[in-house]
């Protein structure tokens, strides 16, 4: 009979998965245990781990057809601790470390409300990463040592491929770091750390652990250096949250994960306390997640992060969005069809009758105004019928895309650290109330991209009220990426610029930026933008590379605000550069122009 090790004053239940058999400390498959212990729970009870380690495997697994936001469409998906259509549970952990074996997703919220996960580990048995340290490098090629207990490979045909016991997997992504700093060399990230093909190069094992790649280029990476080594796909996130709402995880450390680490969609209001994705730092791993940590997708309500920690990542930490599908046939005066243009966006829902949706001209990225919806059909995973209550706009053309205004959060990121990590830090595309306050950001890219575009990723969502307040941003920018043209990018995809800007009312106040380039502003097509009360000091800690003379641009920006800020002596000079043909009133004080 089933023991409780407490019976609550309200009379929830507190239920131990090791009463239905999951054994702690052993290699034992926990997941049918779990899995019986959330089944036999009632609303506001509490799923209890005592701490230990339990393993979890993929073939005990659930298994669904889900559409997850920027990611590969591989289905059905392995779920090792499922939540669907749930209310009011807690799964409290203690402490314990969960370890999963193979591509699987460690935790989905499926349909449920109320849910709270809070207080564990988790990681895998073998990664599904790799990371070798190089031993050298000359005009012959690359010696590479590589742990083959932590990291099992085999050669092939002369070429290099990473394995476990169900997958073998050749390496396509290669990222240089510096196991001092624990993060990627600077100068280096998507510029590359070599000039040849290094996953296509003739491999020879010199011994058990120690491989050579023949290559020819006239750089290579520092010997002593850390080489992270893709070799995965965007296939399982870490936790899956879907058409849920009241979701919190906190207390809680992501040491690897095999696509995106949290990613919540059609959600409403989200918590993330103290969530960590970051390599345990007494491990000699400096790798963690294999994408981005926070990806926020459609989501709706209040999204709050607090307290969290990011490193070792492959992408950016943060991303905010929504998702444009491109209107491809006008059916009748109110009806349309639409595509979703995005190989890693098909599938997933568009909207909901009652929801507001925006027709946007996707040369300027104006809106043409909104409607709200009737219906919506789906033809195929990739095509949508959108029937609207009232007539489409007048300027409607076939071509323009469609934007759900309703599946949108506000948004507050504050009390986190974001470590020099592959890409961006921060990447924000809502409409809604967003504060970034208290944060230090020390990612290789851009630390705060705020983004928008109905033309490439298709991630809508241009900002109409956001503070970025008292954070420290420390020597950001050391590596090349994509929209890194400074500390703070703001750098929507706009084809056309137009008279109307596509962001507005953006203001950064009392920053600290200890910085060793001076690009510390790029702005394009804001309206409304204030600089004010920042401290900007010079460092040496890299050289400068962006090769830019301005500190601060603004490209089609009207209502430009710069005062009250105070500025190194090393970095005097430096100008302000106001340009574009549709550039607006711009008041600037307390700069060298």
């Amino acid at each position: 009979m089933l023991s409780f090790v407490a019976i609550l004053t309200s009379g929830a239940h507190v239920i131990q998965v090791t009463d239905f058999g999951a054994t702690p400390g052993s290699l034992k498959d926990a997941t049918a245990a779990v899995t019986r212990s959330i089944e036999s729970a009632k609303p506001g009870d509490t799923i209890y781990f005592p701490k230990g380690e339990y393993h979890f495997y993929r073939d005990n697994g659930h298994k669904r057809e889900l559409f997850l936001s920027n990611s590969d469409v591989v289905n059905p998906r392995h779920i090792s601790i499922l939540i669907e259509n749930r209310k009011r549970l807690k799964i409290e952990g203690h402490g314990s470390r969960l370890v999963f074996h193979d591509r699987v997703m460690p935790l989905a919220v499926l349909g449920s409300q109320d849910i709270a996960f809070n207080g564990f580990t988790i990681d895998w048995d073998r990664p599904l990463m790799s990371q070798g340290t190089v031993r050298g490098f000359d005009s012959k090629g690359l010696t590479l040592e590589v742990d083959p207990k932590k990291y099992p490979y085999g050669i092939e045909n002369g070429q290099l491929l990473f394995t476990d016991q169900t997958w073998k997997r050749r390496p396509w992504g290669w990222m240089e770091f510096n196991p001092q700093s624990r993060g990627v060399e600077a100068g280096t990230g998507d510029s590359g750390f070599i000039d040849a093909n290094i996953s296509r190069s003739p491999v020879t094992e010199l011994k058990p652990g120690l491989l050579h790649f023949a290559l020819q280029s006239k750089r290579g990476p520092k010997v002593g250096n850390v080489l992270i080594i893709r070799h995965g796909t965007r296939d399982h996130a870490g936790a899956f949250i879907e058409n849920s709402k009241n979701v919190t995880l906190s207390n809680t450390d992501f040491r690897h994960t095999s696509g995106l680490g949290v990613l919540a969609q059609y959600t409403e209001n989200l918590t993330l306390t103290k969530v960590n994705i970051a390599p345990d730092p007494n491990s000699d791993r400096l790798f963690a997640g294999h994408d981005d940590a926070f990806h926020l997708s459609n989501c709706k309500g209040k999204i709050v992060v607090d307290g969290c920690f990011f490193d070792g990542l492959m992408d950016d930490p943060i991303n905010v969005h929504g998702t444009c599908i491109q209107t491809t046939e006008k059916i009748s005066s109110t009806t349309v069809r639409a595509k979703f243009m995005h190989d890693q966006s098909v599938g997933m829902k568009f909207a909901d009758p009652g929801d507001e949706v925006s027709f946007i001209d996707r040369g300027p990225m104006n809106p043409r105004g909104s409607r709200t919806v009737k219906s919506v059909k789906k033809i195929t995973n990739a095509l949508v019928e959108v029937e609207f209550i009232s007539a489409l706009p007048v300027d409607f053309q076939v071509g323009d895309a469609l934007e759900n205004l309703t599946w949108t959060p506000a948004l507050t990121v504050r009390n986190s650290v974001f470590g020099k990590v592959r890409a961006r830090g921060l990447l924000i595309s809502t409409p809604k109330k967003v504060i970034i306050e208290n944060n230090i950001f020390r990612s290789s890219g851009a630390a705060i991209f705020v983004a928008g575009d109905s033309n490439g990723w298709y991630e809508s969502g241009a900002v109409k009220d956001v503070t970025i307040r008292r954070n420290q941003f420390i020597d950001c920018n050391s590596s090349s990426y994509q929209f890194c043209d400074a500390v703070i990018s703001i750098h929507p995809e706009v084809p056309v610029p137009g008279k109307t800007p596509y962001h507005r009312n953006i203001r950064i106040l009392d920053n600290k930026f200890i910085t060793f380039d001076p690009a510390i502003l790029w702005a394009t097509s804001v309206d409304g933008l204030v600089f004010k009360g920042n401290t900007i000091t010079a460092s040496t800690t890299y050289p400068s590379y962006l090769g830019r003379k301005e500190g601060l641009t603004f490209i089609n920006c009207q209502n430009v605000q710069v005062s009250g800020n105070t500025l190194d002596p090393k970095f005097t000079g430096r100008q302000v550069l106001v340009g574009g043909s549709h550039a607006g009133p711009a008041v600037i004080s307390g700069w060298s122009k």
